[in-house]
């Protein structure tokens, strides 16, 4: 007697059936796992890598003669009720020192941000080209610091030569960034702050429509610096803009927004 039919007398069909779909969720759920285990051995091993490639280019950095005079530093948050944040800066800046092979920002939500929002921010950086639309992408390499700031580096196609002029698009989507001002109702920073000098630079905040904020500026005295903080509503979502010429180098300066009740 075949092993089927003696398993049938002995068990019956609906028995077999059953046992075979056990055995076949069984081998499904240990594929699965094996999977699952290599992905994240794979996804651990290139975030290492990222993160040593990150730091031994900060390494270059720290150490390299090239440094970036911007010319005019545009930087527009637009912000969502849930605190949902999208960043727009567009950067002309001049090359001196030595030719530029990458560029470095260093970004963050000033508030201690659980990692299931910083996995989900997404950057883009591009060439502006001379008629200000947006060129080709370009390279980023990027790991999170331990103050919770983003380190990102930009890395030119080919080296920027000395003297030149740089312009660049970057864009980033930053979930919950904007939860202390738009959730906690609590006063929140935005602000900027280079190691380079900086001719001029502004700072524009979008709310959602509907709200309205209190705000002023964040070390800054009109006696000793160049700025203008002004609120306009023309398109029905409340915008404050900082706009600021000669900025003081590695001072964080800014505006402290706070949503009215």
């Amino acid at each position: 007697m075949a092993f089927g039919a003696v398993l049938s007398a002995l068990l019956g069909d609906f028995a077999i059936r059953a046992a075979v779909l056990v055995v076949v969720v069984l081998s499904w759920l240990a594929l699965t796992l094996a999977l699952l285990a290599s992905r994240n051995k794979l996804k651990a091993k290139v975030e290492l890598h990222r993160g040593l490639l990150s730091r031994y280019c900060d390494v270059i950095w720290d150490g390299w003669p090239t440094r970036f005079r911007i010319i005019r530093w545009e930087q527009v948050a637009v912000i969502e009720e849930n605190g949902d944040t999208e960043e727009i800066i567009t950067v002309q800046a001049k090359v001196e020192g030595a030719d530029a092979r990458f560029f470095r920002l260093r970004f963050g939500a000033g508030w201690d941000q659980p990692e299931s929002y910083r996995k989900n921010v997404t950057t883009e950086v591009r060439n502006l080209l001379v008629d200000g639309t947006s060129g080709t992408s370009w390279d980023v390499t990027s790991y999170w610091l331990d103050d919770g700031r983003l380190n990102m580096l930009s890395h030119f196609h080919t080296p920027a030569e000395v003297g030149s002029s740089v312009r660049v698009q970057m864009k980033w989507r930053w979930p919950g960034k904007s939860i202390p001002l738009m959730v906690r109702r609590q006063p929140d920073l935005f602000t900027f702050r280079f190691g380079n000098p900086v001719e001029y630079a502004s700072y524009r905040v979008i709310l959602p429509k509907g709200f309205d904020a209190h705000f002023d500026a964040v070390n800054l005295d009109r006696k000793k610096h160049d700025f203008t903080i002004k609120r306009k509503d023309s398109t029905g979502r409340l915008e404050v803009e900082l706009k600021i010429r000669n900025m003081p180098i590695d001072v964080k300066i800014g505006m402290r927004l706070e949503i009215k009740k």
